[in-house]
């Protein structure tokens, strides 16, 4: 079992429903983009940037919520994010005007900036088996990216995409009263945090730190910008799904549309749940630079076939670039916590996700830029750009890790 205690499995429950939340709300306006341009009577490249403020300060918030989270008990802490979030998300379904919506969603990234600080910090302290925790944890992240475009393409569908907003604010709601109910502990266990890094000639690990920080940056600016894109992407250049249902006799012919590319981004996101397991198993057993490299060269052949594909091919290579993407993800969280120490665990989570999710923000304003100069299918360039320079930081990373031999040891 992953969890030894009861204490570990409510860390796991309020962590792990955390993150299923937290990646389904960020996902739910690129799934919406096209009935809110239609409500709002806006462009693409228009409505996209309503969520720009959401996706930056749920960047940005990151560092200062983690600074604060060191210092507050779990219980307050979670208490504010569920309950902030529930009430933002909730607000953000009655907004009539973009200028509301956008107000709206950037306090609940504010919000939602809390999560992984607060997660992940809570995690890598408290559960023995860390990698494999992570892995789990990862999961129930890819299940909130892979079911959120999919119950928001059906509630969309049928009731509009105020209602997708409102149905999912019931989630935090219901975990902010199971706090009030249930205790939560933690147990900070120093002597892993001394085996966490080994020195050499009393150098820290700051220098692969800091590498470590500009490839989280790098991964979060393409990362970011495939979940923006992705339904949309799909909409114009994946059909065969849509081709089935416009056999059947519908009225809604363009929800129709968005619910096939927002079910089939589901689909990607679903499968990607392989990766999260493989990365937490190798998380636990293997030397962690060295196949945070290996996910990354696995990924970009498939990154450059979704620029060409369309169609079937197209939905094929978007499932295996996400799949070693997403499996990343327990590898990169478990080398964050091999970098840092216990006490500012949560400090240092702020600042990868500083960089990933709040650098990661500014993606939105080339992706719309390219699109409406070029086409969607000219911003995979810059993709592809952006990570053959992270695949050449990541390989810096291998080098520099073996003169401080920083790995996790369990």
């Amino acid at each position: 079992m992953i969890a030894q205690n009861k204490n570990e499995r409510r860390i796991l429950l309020f962590s792990n429903v955390g993150h299923f939340l937290v990646h389904s709300i960020i996902l739910i306006f690129p799934s919406v983009v096209t009935p809110i341009s239609k409500d709002f009577s806006l462009n693409f490249a228009e409505t996209i940037k309503i969520s720009f403020p959401m996706y930056l300060l749920y960047g940005l918030g990151a560092l200062p919520t983690g600074f604060v989270i060191d210092h507050l008990k779990p219980k307050i802490s979670y208490c504010l994010y569920f309950g902030g979030v529930f009430l933002f998300t909730f607000i953000s379904s009655f907004t009539r005007a973009p200028m509301e919506l956008r107000i709206s969603l950037a306090i609940l990234g504010i919000f939602l900036s809390m999560y992984h600080p607060l997660g992940l910090g809570l995690i890598s302290t408290n559960i023995k088996n860390r990698g494999m925790a992570l892995g789990l944890n990862g999961i129930f992240g890819s299940l909130g990216l892979a079911l959120s475009p999919f119950i928001a393409g059906v509630i969309n569908y049928w009731y509009g995409w105020r209602k997708v907003y409102r149905f999912i604010s019931l989630i935090p709601l219901l975990m902010f009263l199971m706090l009030l109910i249930l205790d939560l502990k933690v147990v900070s266990n120093k002597k892993r945090d001394q085996q966490n890094i080994s020195k050499e000639n009393g150098e820290s690990s700051l220098v692969p730190f800091i590498i470590l920080l500009i490839s989280m940056c790098l991964a979060g600016f393409v990362y970011r910008g495939q979940t923006i894109i992705m339904p949309t992407y799909f909409e114009k250049k994946v059909y065969f799904l849509f081709d089935l249902i416009k056999k059947l006799n519908i009225k809604n012919f363009q929800g129709a549309k968005t619910l096939s590319a927002t079910t089939l981004t589901s689909l990607v996101y679903g499968i990607s749940i392989i990766g999260q397991l493989g990365g937490g198993k190798i998380a636990n057993k293997y030397r962690l630079d060295i196949f945070y490299f290996y996910f990354l060269i696995l990924a970009l052949p498939f990154l450059i076939m979704m620029y060409f594909f369309e169609n079937i091919l197209l939905f094929i290579s978007s499932i295996f670039f996400i799949l070693f993407t997403v499996g990343m993800q327990p590898i990169e969280n478990s080398l964050v916590a091999s970098f840092t120490p216990d006490k500012w665990r949560s400090t240092s989570y702020g600042f990868k996700f500083v960089l990933t999710f709040g650098v990661g923000s500014l993606v939105i304003y080339p992706v719309g830029y390219i699109q409406e100069r070029y086409s969607i299918s000219a911003v995979f360039i810059m993709f592809i750009g952006v990570i053959i320079i992270l695949a050449i930081n990541n390989y810096l990373l291998i080098k520099v890790s073996r003169r401080y031999r920083a790995k996790v040891k369990q």
